[in-house]
């Protein structure tokens, strides 16, 4: 029997704990076990009458019944369907339980979930034609400026011609819902391709070919696409690849403003270092060179040129970096390749090719074997490259090289013990060995975490021990512990700095007990000396946050 005490609140809880409890509340029975209620109720069951109360119901509809009802318990009204679960951080919108028919198509199955919208496999009901349709992922929450992003997608698209480039079918709206239908692809995408393993350099070369003439075709009609990468490549029955997903293409012929400068629009790790630094009206058919670059490099290596825990981990090194050779990931690449990639990923547009044609054109070289003209690179070029694809291995190298080249000047400046200078010169020569091997370890991103750490802790080691043979007084060494805490920093990474740190107090301590000198001996100075440590630690881990902190604004 109902309780004739309860509000129309609490009725409409008790409905809402029973979706929860995927069961489907019967109209009818709420009506008869609660006439009083009947005029309310028919209202609620009205406003979802169209979606299935089998299935939990989005959030954005349940906020509009809460909007209606507000007495009902929002804890109740908070949930996530079963049949379509979200991944946490997803928008939640209509088109994540979309109607079974949308005008003439009928939806089958969801292909994709982007930033911008929803990809599902649906059929024309009259033409019986399988395409792709485009749900603008906000729905019917979608802003002006959503709308507007998304219908520019579909123009950009549809005024391409090229069998690389996705054919658009139909652009329209239904029920508020804004759609555009697409070709329909059979196969992977190249990120799905590439899983398993890199690919023949003829194959990935072949590929980018074809890619290049799709782009050098967009181009050519004034649009860029600047999100190009391996996910946006389909590849069809007849190994054609297909260019998608053109949310954030640039129509020259019209004002950019639904893209401001400082926006980071698109994928880091193929996103141009002009666009990384947030100069989006910069990044034009050279940020898409740049894409292309990185799509061959990820085809012949089976990584991305950059990667990280975090994208601004990717753009920190897209920004400052300099990618390891293709060669060093896959001994099957030629060193002509090796450069034509390079190249693609240089930092500065005016040192990439010129166009898509040009690009095209070395790669059909490389499949006829024919000889390709590669710019002369000068020494200092190749230092700055070395140094911007290996930073700490050039730093240590240069310090090591330094240190080593000071203690053989000393030594025959004021000849010591033998043994003593032997010992020093050994270890010097073994840490500049290891740093070499390091660097090749860490550069395997599976293992860049284990091998970074390894680093720090050597680098302790050998300068601890470096600093016991070194004669009295010791003391005016010891700026090597907190210029290692700072130089841990450049990593952007709290662990790294933290564990740097720890080290250096160890190495300090051991360094004070092992081998007995003036000023170590105080404990005063050695007090004094660690909180020093500690004080650079906290400061390089504010400046750490401060600057991730930023970067999480650019993410969002």
């Amino acid at each position: 029997m109902p309780d004739p005490k309860k509000s129309i609140e609490q009725v409409i809880a008790e409905i809402v704990r029973a979706v929860e409890r995927h069961e489907q509340p019967c109209k009818g029975e709420y009506l008869a076990r609660y006439p009083g209620f009947a005029r309310e109720l028919e209202d609620f069951f009205e406003m979802h009458e169209r979606f299935d109360l089998s299935r939990d119901p989005p959030e954005a509809e349940l906020a509009t019944i809460a909007s209606a009802h507000p007495a009902a318990p929002p804890a109740m009204l908070k949930t996530q369907s079963v049949a379509s679960p979200r991944k946490s951080g997803d928008d939640i919108s209509l088109t994540s339980n979309p109607p079974r028919f949308l005008g003439d198509y009928e939806i089958l199955e969801e292909i994709d979930r982007g930033g911008m919208g929803v990809v599902y496999k649906a059929r024309h009901q009259q033409l019986h034609r399988i395409v792709a349709l485009k749900l603008i992922r906000s729905g019917e929450l979608a802003s002006h400026e959503e709308i507007q992003r998304f219908l520019s997608e579909a123009e950009a698209a549809a005024s391409l011609s090229h069998p690389g480039i996705v054919p658009i079918y139909e652009v329209g709206t239904y029920e508020g819902l804004v759609y555009y239908t697409m070709a329909y692809i059979e196969g992977k995408n190249l990120a799905e391709m590439v899983a398993d393993g890199p690919m023949e350099a003829n194959d990935a070369i072949r590929i980018t070919h074809k890619l290049c003439q799709a782009v050098e075709s967009a181009h050519q009609s004034g649009i860029y696409h600047r999100d190009l990468k391996p996910a946006n490549v389909l590849i069809n029955n007849c190994g054609q690849p297909v260019i998608i997903d053109f949310g954030l293409a640039k129509i020259t012929n019209r004002d950019d403003s639904l893209t401001a400068t400082g926006q980071m629009l698109g994928t880091p790790a193929y996103m141009a270092p002009e666009h990384a630094a947030g100069k989006v009206k910069n990044a034009g058919p050279a940020a898409d060179l740049y894409a292309l670059g990185g799509i061959l490099y990820f085809l012949c290596t089976g990584q991305h040129p950059f990667s990280g825990r975090t994208a601004f981990d990717v753009l920190i090194q897209v920004l400052d970096r300099r990618p390891p050779n293709p060669s060093n990931l896959n001994r099957k690449i030629g060193h002509e390749l090796d450069q034509i990639c390079l190249r693609m990923l240089e930092k500065d547009p005016e040192d990439r090719y010129p166009s898509a044609t040009a690009f095209a054109s070395d790669l059909q070289k490389l499949l006829t074997g024919e000889p390709i003209d590669l710019p002369q690179v000068s020494l200092s070029q190749k230092i700055i490259h070395w140094w911007q694809r290996e930073p700490i291995l050039v730093s240590h190298v240069a310090g090591i090289g330094l240190t080593t080249m000071i203690v053989i000047i000393a030594q025959l400046y004021k000849p010591d013990l033998l043994q003593p200078f032997y010992y020093r010169l050994i270890l010097l020569l073994a840490w500049l060995a290891a740093s070499f091997v390091l660097q090749y370890w860490s550069d395997r991103s599976r293992w860049r975490y284990l091998a970074i750490l390894t680093w720090l802790t050597v680098d302790v080691l050998v300068y601890t021990t470096l600093i016991g043979f070194a004669r009295p007084p010791k003391s005016m060494l010891l700026i090597g512990y907190p210029m290692m805490i700072v130089a841990s920093s450049l990593f952007y990474q709290r662990r790294y700095t933290v564990s740097n740190t720890i080290m250096c107090i160890l190495g300090f301590s051991v360094l004070a007990w092992l081998f007995p000198d003036e000023l170590l001996d105080r404990w005063d100075f050695g007090a004094i000396f660690v909180c020093g440590m500690v004080v650079i630690c906290l400061s390089m881990l504010a400046m750490i946050h401060r600057i991730r902190g930023m970067s999480r604004f650019y993410e969002e």
